[in-house]
């Protein structure tokens, strides 16, 4: 055979060896999955609701979670782990200012806790006034009643029952009960009363000294559902004979 011929032949084999490697790798590398590397976005970890939560509600323990939540959406108002890293137990017992949705993130300015300035007016629920009487040891039942307490309202100066099944909001400035806590003894009770309420009560006591009567615990249920005939109507303003008095009509 020509010398010509068996060179061209040895170039073509050679070439059709090269082209079939080459084949095989593409086809082999087409067949390999290509690794997807995940980059995580940074997050923080912030206070939110763990249910819904109305305005006016005592928050408890179950009430408040840390998420993760992404630092692109990160707002300053928002309450970090980093920062309160002991919040969940701070907030606990606190006061919800404003309603909120599951999930959605707690801010000082929505929970109210019991050393916020807010935390009366968070306390007291709709429709209702917060109102402080003077009273004594012996016009308090002994110092025996404590917040959250419900007493019935005497005119001491008639010996009668003005109005019944009031609640307690706070002995001077204490707003919760301490554990173990038997006494309060105080000069002033704050009361939660409708405004017709606060009518009679502030009559009772321009005329003489009003009592507080403590009531059993487990009469709380009946809360709201006792009226006496004192309520309701308006106060007026008499004078006879140059003596000004106060007097409630229908």
């Amino acid at each position: 055979m020509n010398p010509v011929r068996i060179g061209v032949l040895v170039l073509a084999l050679v070439a059709a060896g090269l082209a079939a490697l080459l084949a095989r790798g593409l086809v082999s590398g087409n067949d390999e999955p290509v690794e997807q590397k995940v980059v995580e976005a940074p997050t923080t970890e912030v206070l939110v609701a763990s249910s819904n939560l109305q305005l006016g509600q005592r928050i408890g323990g179950g009430d408040l979670r840390w998420q993760r939540w992404p630092d692109t959406s990160l707002n300053g108002a928002y309450i970090t782990r980093n920062q309160s890293p002991a919040a969940l137990e701070e907030y606990t017992g606190s006061v919800a200012r404003a309603s909120l949705l599951s999930g959605e993130p707690v801010t000082s300015e929505k929970l109210v806790t019991l050393t916020g300035a807010g935390f009366m007016s968070a306390l007291i629920e709709p429709g209702m006034r917060a109102t402080a009487i003077s009273i004594t040891p012996e016009t308090s039942a002994g110092g025996f009643i404590l917040p959250n307490d419900r007493v019935d309202i005497v005119d001491l100066a008639k010996g009668q029952t003005i109005l019944r099944n009031i609640r307690v909001l706070a002995i001077d400035q204490r707003f919760d009960e301490k554990a173990g806590e038997q006494v309060a003894v105080g000069r002033t009770a704050t009361l939660e009363l409708t405004p017709a309420q606060v009518e009679v009560v502030s009559v009772a006591e321009a005329e003489g000294r009003i009592g507080l009567s403590l009531r059993s615990m487990a009469e709380q249920d009946l809360a709201g559902s006792e009226k006496t005939v004192a309520e309701g109507g308006s106060v007026v303003k008499v004078v006879r004979y140059g003596t000004a008095q106060n007097v409630r009509v229908k």
